[in-house]
């Protein structure tokens, strides 16, 4: 997707729903604003716009649209035109979409009952109604939608939901209309109706799919899948060197538990104080937090000299991340919470461009066994670690 006529401005402010003020050149100039939700987060005043000329041979009242706000150093687009084109380019490329098949054909603007959906796709494994959503609203590298309470996206979502269920083959996807995200969630807090309608709509079949934006100018593409989390993720938190006693006390809980289950790991001094210390000192000891502490665990990135020696094999030879003293605390054990943490490590490797994840335990660690096969990882072989300690190694290809 290209704009034909592109030109930089400053934003003013927003004078309504469909009117902003900007600054080009010196001077003050009404534009059209493509996009009737709130962006309040991307409408500051100083910050760096993009504005499409009109096209000259037809009558308007605002010679310019703004379509691009750039937060910081990152461009989004927030023209509401620009997903369904996107979409549309992306589907002439034959791609290959779960239950979908590889896309053949698509129709746009398609009635359905009393409703318009944006796509009727066919493709080599199935066909159906799929609704395309722009994604502008983005908090620390998360996704949300919607930005405002959205009555009729409920609606088509509730009717996809029951499609779904009656054994049709239908999906929404998300555009989220920048980079630099890691993943991508319903907005509860701003609108629990849509969430609730997307859900349940998952549940009966839906499927999802989010992917990302290359914004460069006045040229975009759709580019990469990103994860959807169901829940709002877990926030991944380096700890630092005064967090070192709440640290300590996870691991010493943790020690207990694998003890009550007849466990023979952590039961002697290591990890020791210093030990997880260093690891904090290093930066890769992580918190992972909802409106508080949830559980902990340490995140290598690159080689890990104790897996240069496998009994097996591993799955690939690249770069990966290792999980080491993967904990969670004592009071939120059976919320589902490891499970939280995994998905949220997965998401962090993904965004960091990491093609996989290496995870080792005690043979007799049921519990932790039953997380990492349960979470997709697969059985490499068998690792001795420094203490000649023999642990049971797997690995997770990161797609």
């Amino acid at each position: 997707m290209k704009y034909k006529r592109m030109e930089e401005a400053i934003f003013l402010n927003r004078e309504n729903r469909f009117i902003a003020m900007v600054e080009k050149n010196g001077e003050g100039i009404r534009v059209h604003v493509p996009n009737t939700g709130r962006c309040r987060e991307l409408f500051v005043p100083g910050a760096k716009v993009l504005l499409e000329g009109a096209d000259p041979t037809k009558k308007r009242k605002t010679p310019y649209s703004l379509v691009t706000v750039y937060k910081g150093e990152n461009p989004i687009n927030i023209d509401s035109q620009a997903p369904n084109q996107l979409a549309a380019e992306y589907f002439d490329g034959a791609p290959y979409l779960k239950g979908f098949g590889r896309i053949t054909s698509y129709e746009r603007e398609v009635k359905y009952g009393d409703s318009r959906f944006d796509f009727y796709l066919k493709g080599t494994e199935g066909e159906g109604f799929l609704e395309v959503k722009g994604v502008t609203l983005e908090e620390d590298g998360l996704a949300k939608f919607p930005d405002a309470p959205t009555v009729r996206g409920a609606k088509h979502i509730r009717e996809l939901g029951e499609m779904a269920e009656a054994g049709e083959c239908c999906g929404v996807l998300f555009v989220v209309q920048m980079k630099d995200i890691w993943g991508f969630t319903s907005n509860e807090e701003t609108d629990p109706d849509f969430t609730t309608a997307l859900r349940e709509a998952e549940a009966k079949g839906l499927h999802i799919f989010v992917a990302d934006t290359i914004v460069d100018g006045a040229e975009m593409a759709m580019d990469k899948a990103v994860p959807y989390f169901r829940k709002m993720p877990l926030a991944l938190v380096k700890a630092r060197e005064e967090d070192l006693p709440r640290v300590v006390n996870l691991i010493d809980e943790a020690r207990a538990a694998l003890k009550a289950d007849g466990v023979d790991q952590w039961q002697g001094k290591d990890p020791a104080p210093e030990d997880l210390s260093e690891n904090i000192k290093a930066g890769c000891c992580y918190f992972f937090k909802d409106s508080e502490i949830v559980g902990m665990a340490v995140l290598k990135e690159g080689a890990d000299p104790t897996y240069d020696v496998i009994d097996g094999k591993w799955l690939t030879e690249g770069d990966y991340i290792t999980i080491h003293q993967f904990v969670v605390d004592s009071e939120r054990k059976g919320e589902g919470i490891s499970r939280r943490m995994m998905e949220r490590i997965f998401a962090d490797a993904k965004f960091k461009g990491i093609p996989a994840i290496r995870i080792d335990t005690h043979a007799d660690n049921f519990r932790m066994r039953n997380l990492i096969e349960s979470a997709g990882f697969t059985y490499c072989g068998v690792i001795t670690v420094a203490d000649g300690t023999e642990r049971v190694a797997y690995e997770q290809v990161i797609r």
